[in-house]
């Protein structure tokens, strides 16, 4: 085995040749970090002319004492069960890393730790407990950081558009009937110079969320750089085409209270389309009334979604609060399984859930609405840094002193 600086072209056909293939481990994320100004490498290890593991390595703008942090986004892209490639690739980068003065690697592999069903508990299936326990003996030691653990999953493959969706709860299912036969919403995919669209909505949403958000220029730099693999879609009411629909449908309660007799029997479903005119009617104004604050076409939610491989991966995304009762959120969703089931995808990704464990949490409603859906958690293996210097032992228990004094 030897230990390379791999081409573009022998990255990406090795990394496409993999389970463990995403997006963030690909030639266009690393002229994403670029754009930053950071140093990225793409590494591996060559059996022969054979590449039989790769990373894209990147710097962080992490310093200590003049050493610098990387990290292998959702790396690195070998087969785990391969004990003696682990180590070797793990000895090489840090004999790498060392060279560039470097505190530590940070990774964070794209790989399952156990099976899990809906609920989180842990199910017959995939079970890599013994790779985290190798990369503990390795010297890796676990790592808190920003990074994805917990996700939510759903498995299309082989599955049509309608057998996904008479899967979903029946709550679920009515959202989106609401959103396609109520309130008429529209889904828009937007073009580069539309991006502000939807980074209004994120913004609105991280600051009433207090996560931080990321930059327009960074949506202009995910879409220039992963084009057909990346899709910015937003969710919007027309004001004028609700208001009409409402319109007609107290048109055609009028006929039906007409055309029914004055018999005692009919006298409950007269009061009944009575009443539905009067909450139309209701409705109507309150349309016309947010038309004239807010104009006619009113975006309610938005979604950055990554088309890579074999499996969309829900990245980030907003709603306004305001707006929420429109169910914009459900029809985004919505829209993109079935595009992922009529496009023959393997698996649809809703990414990151918080507050498993915790039916109280504040994060709780987010994976309660992705349970709707169907699908099941994914565990995956975990965040794990290697010193690649004494300093990084140094910069850990300084960490730990600081987080102690901030309880």
């Amino acid at each position: 085995m030897k230990f390379v600086t791999l081409t573009d072209e022998e990255f990406m056909e090795f990394v496409n040749s993999r389970p463990e293939k995403n997006f963030f481990q690909t030639t266009m994320m690393k002229e994403r970090i670029e754009c930053d100004g950071l140093k990225v490498y793409l590494v591996g290890v060559k059996k022969g002319k054979k590449v039989i593991a790769a990373s894209l390595i990147a710097e962080t703008n992490h310093t200590f004492m003049g050493c610098r942090t990387y990290e292998a986004y959702k790396g690195f892209i070998l087969d785990y069960q391969d004990e003696e490639l682990v180590h070797f690739m793990t000895v090489e980068v840090k004999k790498f890393l060392k060279e560039k003065n470097a505190l530590r690697l940070i990774i964070d592999p794209y790989i399952p730790n156990v099976s899990r069903n809906a609920e989180a508990e842990i199910v017959e299936g995939v079970d890599n407990r013994h790779v985290k326990n190798f990369l503990h003996r390795l010297g890796y030691k676990d790592h808190e950081g920003a990074q994805v653990k917990w996700c939510y999953c759903l498995d299309i493959a082989g599955k049509t558009s309608e057998e996904l969706f008479n899967d979903f709860r029946s709550s679920t299912r009515n959202n989106i009937n609401k959103t396609q036969t109520k309130f008429l919403l529209n889904l828009k995919t937007l073009k580069r110079d539309e991006l502000s669209e939807f980074k209004q909505i994120t913004s609105d949403t991280c600051d009433r969320r207090e996560f931080q958000d990321k930059t327009l220029q960074y949506y202009e730099e995910m879409y220039d750089k992963f084009g057909k693999d990346v899709t910015f879609k937003v969710v919007e009411l027309n004001c004028d085409t609700y208001i009409n629909h409402l319109e007609e449908l107290n048109k055609e309660l009028d006929r039906k209270i007409t055309e029914l007799s004055d018999a005692s029997s009919n006298k409950k479903k007269k009061e009944q389309m009575k009443q539905d005119i009067d909450n139309n009617k209701k409705k109507i104004e309150e349309a016309k009334e947010l038309q004239k604050e807010k104009g006619n076409i009113i975006p309610l939610s938005g979604a950055m979604f990554m088309l890579y491989g074999d499996e969309i991966v829900y990245l980030f995304s907003g709603s306004y609060a305001e707006y929420m009762y429109f169910c914009g959120q459900y029809r985004l969703q919505w829209e993109i399984i079935k595009y992922a089931a009529d496009n023959h995808y393997r698996r649809y990704n809703f990414y990151g859930i918080q507050d498993v464990f915790n039916p109280n949490g504040k994060d709780r409603g987010v994976y309660e609405f992705k349970k709707g859906f169907g699908g099941y958690v994914e565990e995956l293996l975990g965040s794990f840094e290697l010193s690649i210097t004494p300093k990084n032992d140094l910069y850990r228990f300084l960490h730990k002193v600081k987080h102690i004094i901030k309880k």
